[in-house]
């Protein structure tokens, strides 16, 4: 039995960018929407620039979570 230890790293290296880079994208996008819910507790006006950026970021989310699906799910290719 031999073991690919060049794939194996290169397997948990993208893993583990990707993981910790979408769990980063959605804390961002719960920051933001965080701010807007607090400008709107203050009866301030929304920035929406937070606005925008949590709707990318849950996008950018999503579209990660879809890509998933495809890459695993056969039927799909």
């Amino acid at each position: 039995m031999h073991i690919n230890w060049s794939g194996l790293g290169e397997v948990a290296l993208v893993s583990l960018i990707f993981g910790v880079g979408l769990a980063v994208v959605f804390a961002l996008g719960v920051t933001a929407m965080a701010r807007r819910a607090v400008a709107i507790d203050e009866k301030r006006p929304t920035p929406m620039l937070d606005t925008a950026v949590a709707s990318l970021c849950f996008a950018a989310c999503l579209a990660a979570v879809l890509y998933g699906l495809y890459l695993i799910i056969p039927q799909f290719h």
